[in-house]
């Protein structure tokens, strides 16, 4: 069981640092993430179908059967069909469809939660992000009063931190064995915890102070769980 714990966790983490390379290389071209989350970004509507958050939220039963209901309108109204055959600017369309849809479904989640939730949400999804929550969420940056040369030396650390992570989920390809994911997985994690240092290294100690407040209490996401309801693909789980 532990050994199939570690390989799930592997596979996401795999997942979604190795989605900072694309934000880092190509954020112009896709946009930012928003309501309902991005690409490798951890959106609200994708939170609110986690059990972990749903529990950490106080979410009621209905609450959670209304998130699935849009999560899953949310999904089956994406565009079929593959991206191979379609040219540069038919995918960025469709990317830019889903995500606009996607932050319409998220904006529906959020208005179901009542304020001391939403409040705590805000939270949970800066502690997911971490420092990428710096330079991806608007909000956060614009709440630190972030400067152009601090933007400018995160976007720095970023994309440093993007080709990194590149790199090591190249190092991987298809039909890497367990042992090998375990490796990418400790390898990215290590890269995400000196870039989250070095990002807070460019705050000032009351930009330090008001992120911290920010983001309220610890929270730590469950991987193995992201793993197994990503997007809100499920509800509520048993205890």
């Amino acid at each position: 069981m532990r050994s199939l714990s570690l390989s799930i966790v592997a596979v996401v983490l795999v997942g979604l640092l190795a989605a900072d390379s694309a934000f880092a290389q190509g954020q112009g071209r896709r946009g930012r993430g928003g309501a309902g989350g991005g690409f490798g970004q951890m959106g609200e509507l994708q939170l609110l179908g986690l059990s972990q958050v749903q529990k950490e939220l106080k979410l009621s039963d209905d609450q959670v059967a209304k998130v699935k209901e849009i999560a899953d309108a949310n999904r089956q109204g994406r565009p079929q069909g593959g991206n191979q055959n379609l040219s540069q600017e038919e995918r960025d369309a469709r990317f830019a469809e889903i995500r606009k849809k996607s932050e319409e479904a998220g904006k529906q989640a959020v208005a179901l939660l009542n304020e001391e939730q939403a409040t705590r949400l805000k939270q949970v999804k800066i502690w997911a992000e971490g420092s990428r929550a710096l330079t991806r969420d608007e909000a956060v940056a614009k709440e630190l009063n972030l400067t152009d040369d601090q933007k400018g030396a995160l976007k720095t650390i970023g994309d440093e931190s993007g080709r990194k992570i590149g790199e090591i989920a190249q190092s991987g390809g298809r039909g890497a064995n367990e042992e090998t994911r375990k490796k990418i997985a400790e390898d990215m994690a290590a890269v995400r915890k000196s870039t989250d240092a070095e990002c807070m290294a460019v705050l000032t100690d009351d930009q330090k102070a008001k992120f911290e407040k920010l983001r309220g209490p610890k929270f730590e996401l469950d991987m193995t769980a992201l793993a197994a309801g990503r997007g809100g693909r499920r509800g509520r789980t048993n205890n």
